[in-house]
């Protein structure tokens, strides 16, 4: 990957994680304003992209699905099942799902931004992402979504205006 990708330490403590299907977050929620700023965010930014009921998670998440007409930069770009072009979705909690390059996953991992997918062993290559606290960690999350973009869609190009 050419693009040079940092994150801060994430402070404070892990939230609770369910440690059963759907993985979702428990505690440390961000406050209400934060995730739907978020969310229209996500849903009005990436060309290509519309909203979609995601295929993997509970209904209330909401799916960023890549148009079928791009093609798809990277085999493991998008979460089960097969022929999905779900590359990221949004839970209610604030938190999300998204897939992204093994080195920001490792980048996420030790800045403490987020856990592997519980079943990341069995082929789910997915990160979960805390949910933003405040306007600093909302920057993060935009972040770590358009990394989950670009590699799905190849465009190494878009450039993320915060």
């Amino acid at each position: 990957m050419s693009i040079t990708f940092e994150l801060p330490i994430r402070d404070g403590e892990k939230p609770d994680i369910g440690q059963q299907p759907p993985q979702l977050q428990f505690s440390d929620l961000g406050p209400e304003d934060v995730r739907l700023t978020l969310k229209s965010w996500a849903f009005s930014t990436f060309p290509n992209v519309e909203e979609h009921d995601t295929l993997i998670s509970v209904p209330t998440s909401r799916a960023l699905w890549l148009d079928e007409k791009v093609l798809a930069a990277h085999d493991d770009a998008f979460m089960p099942p097969p022929n999905s072009r779900e590359f990221c979705h949004l839970h209610a909690d604030g938190s999300f799902h998204a897939v992204v390059d093994v080195a920001i996953e490792d980048k996420i991992l030790q800045k403490q931004w987020g856990v592997r997918h519980m079943y990341y062993d069995r082929g789910v290559k997915e990160m979960l992402v805390y949910a933003p606290r405040d306007e600093n960690e909302l920057i993060v999350a935009k972040r770590i979504i358009t990394e989950s973009y670009r590699y799905a869609s190849g465009d190494i190009n878009f450039i993320l205006g915060l």
